[in-house]
């Protein structure tokens, strides 16, 4: 009997700190949230496990450009890739600290710079990974965006364009868009000739 009631008594105990254990996990991730949400990086955070524990906004953008035609919660094997190399690094030398980093290059107009270190998180149960992520190409689309408008570029002038200020040659150019290279050519010599002429206004 009396060993029932320490049992018992044992339940409750684990019980409540599971309970506790939850609530500064959630307490980790709202902080993680507050903290990260306007970045303009992707911030992911999972376990050596797998496990998914926190990932903002962005992250969720890159998650769906990477896993095309996938369920998008799932973190892309191209970013757990790298992961695994943190967790194997760790294994073979386990009183260094490391930090890799990579580049991902799809077949569009993306290049995603990830940067994978460990994360001690006591309210987690296992060790965990923080993962940055960052659309190399973003900034320079932004600035070609806004290079489009201000020359007044048509719709088929800003594609090209905007390839071309992502360090697409000509011919990578007339592949992307299925046109010939010559018509890439035609366009190039249009955009310079609206850009000089604006050039020439503002001075």
């Amino acid at each position: 009997m009396i060993s029932q009631v320490k049992t018992e008594k044992q339940k409750i105990i684990n019980l409540q700190a599971e309970s506790h254990f939850h609530a500064e996990k959630e307490n980790t991730i709202h902080l993680f949230h507050e903290l990260t949400e306007n970045s303009n990086e992707g911030i992911l955070i999972l376990t050596n496990r797998k496990e998914l524990i926190y990932k903002n906004q962005q992250a969720q953008i890159i998650f769906s450009q990477l896993n095309k035609g996938k369920k998008t919660d799932d973190v892309p094997q191209e970013i757990w890739h790298i992961c695994q190399s943190l967790i194997e690094s760790g294994c073979l030398f386990p009183n260094q600290h490391w930090m890799i980093e990579s580049q991902i290059f799809t077949g569009e107009l993306v290049a995603i710079r990830i940067r994978v270190r460990w994360l001690k998180l006591d309210e987690i149960e296992h060790p965990c990974i923080l993962v940055t992520m960052e659309d190399v190409y973003q900034p320079i689309q932004n600035i070609a965006i806004a290079e489009a408008e201000k020359y007044r570029l048509t719709p088929r002038e800003k594609d090209v364009w905007l390839l071309y200020r992502a360090n697409y040659t000509y011919k990578q150019i007339a592949a992307e868009l299925c046109i010939t290279l010559n018509t890439v050519k035609k366009h190039m010599k249009s955009i310079y000739s609206k850009q000089t002429e604006i050039l020439e206004q503002d001075t």
